[in-house]
């Protein structure tokens, strides 16, 4: 098996020397950063995860893959929710899209983060494999997020991710006794490319927005002689939340998220979560997508519409589990229903700064 490592850069001559200086700065704060992490029993904690996440993704995803449960793991839609738990956070969700349909989509992620303490600097690790078909694609970044105290319970959070991605096509699955697929040409080909997702969060103790960019390198990447398949497509994402106390035991969590290509339909998701005394949460959601602009020809096209239903349940204190089921009423896959399982499990700190709960 061949396998490449892409990376396209520019660099303009007569912008060294106006750069040197400001390199030397780069150099001197991450230098300043590194000390401060060596001697974090935080960044031990992520490198041993870091080493897990190699381990689990060697052997072995659709270019966006779908979540239901963003409001449950949001480091996998915005690299600024980083660090936003105080204490370290490890989650991990599993997603089985369209059940029943050979080759559908099925997603792995892994998850862990936490803040340096007196720092507000969040720092963590996110993997994911994702299978479509005989398409394979692993990625595997490294978050890092300043949360800017801007009120008493109130931030402003500037993130980013950092990594690769690797896909490759499984040609010793192929099925030569069916028709040729165009999408099969370079089978058996390993791509590796870099990967940059920033995102920008603004939270309280009641209220949340956020948005994000994935693929943020999707103009400046050239890969020549592979499927067109494997190109990234840069999306961007909205989300916001809110916190609504009911008596002191139950709680409304409204939340919205937005995710647009500019290409193809703009996908909305809009839930209502329930929630008892941090114990246990039910929750209803609508998807729906929307041809904004006219970007696509609908003419005879079915709107993609689905009925969501979630729960949560906190075993313990810090141990959380998360189940979503997806109800398609609408759209090319109607008939075919999708199952989403998550865990998390928080790690507490005495030296967290954490002054309220953290609902979102």
């Amino acid at each position: 098996m061949e396998s490449r490592f892409i990376f396209n850069s520019v660099l303009d001559p007569h912008l060294l020397s106006y750069g040197s200086g400001l390199v030397l700065r780069i150099i001197q704060l991450l230098g300043h950063l590194l000390k401060v992490l060596f001697y974090s029993a935080i960044f031990k904690f992520l490198l041993s995860v870091v080493v897990l996440m190699i381990v689990i993704f060697q052997g072995s995803a659709q270019q966006v893959p779908q979540y239901s449960q963003y409001l449950f793991n949001p480091i996998y839609i915005n690299p600024a929710y980083t660090g936003y738990k105080n204490d370290v956070f490890v989650q991990t969700f599993y997603r089985k899209q369209w059940a029943g349909l050979e080759g559908a989509p099925s997603t792995f992620g892994i998850a862990a983060d936490g803040i340096i303490p007196l720092h507000n600097i969040g720092l963590g690790v996110v993997a994911s494999s994702d299978q479509l078909g005989l398409q394979t694609t692993q990625s595997l970044y490294f978050n890092g997020a300043y949360h800017l105290q801007v009120g008493e319970y109130s931030f402003l959070s500037f993130g980013a991710g950092v990594g690769f991605v690797n896909y490759r096509i499984k040609s010793e699955k192929y099925d030569p006794t069916v028709a040729a697929d165009p999408s099969l040409i370079g089978t058996g080909e390993s791509v590796i490319y870099p990967d940059l997702n920033i995102g920008l969060l603004y939270y309280s103790d009641r209220f949340y927005v956020g948005f994000s960019i994935d693929h943020a390198l999707e103009n400046i990447l050239q890969i020549k002689n592979v499927d067109l398949a494997v190109k990234p497509k840069r999306s961007y994402s909205l989300t916001a939340g809110a916190l609504i106390d009911l008596n002191g035991y139950f709680s409304l969590k409204p939340s919205l998220f937005l995710l647009d290509d500019l290409k193809a339909m703009t996908r909305i998701d809009g839930n209502l979560f329930l929630q008892y005394d941090q114990l246990l949460g039910l929750g209803l959601g609508y998807r729906r997508s929307f041809n904004f602009f006219d970007r696509v020809d609908d003419i005879g096209l079915q709107k993609e519409i689905a009925f969501l239903v979630m729960a949560e349940i906190f075993v313990r204190k810090n141990f959380r589990f998360g189940y979503a089921f997806d109800l398609p009423v609408s759209g090319q896959w109607s008939r075919l229903n999708s199952h989403e399982f998550s865990l998390g499990y928080m790690i507490s700190s005495p030296r967290s700064r954490l002054k309220s709960p953290r609902y979102f």
